[in-house]
């Protein structure tokens, strides 16, 4: 019995002294985040531009070919 109550004292010892470990989070960037992408977003715009342009182009075409 003595030994039940020395191993249960004991790991409630080493229990109470264990770490608690916080979980990992990531460094912050330090440019701001209007920089960080800019010349992809730049790139996208760009792209949606031509896009809308494509599609002005069809649907002129479009009419085009209805009214002949």
């Amino acid at each position: 019995m003595k030994l039940l109550w020395t191993l249960a004292s004991a790991s409630l010892v080493l229990a109470a002294c264990g770490e608690e470990q916080k979980p990992y989070q990531p460094p912050t960037p330090k440019t701001p985040a209007s920089t960080l992408f800019q010349s992809e977003r730049q790139a996208l715009d760009k792209a949606k531009g031509v896009e809308q342009t494509t599609e002005e182009h069809a649907r002129m075409l479009e009419q085009k070919s209805r009214e002949q």
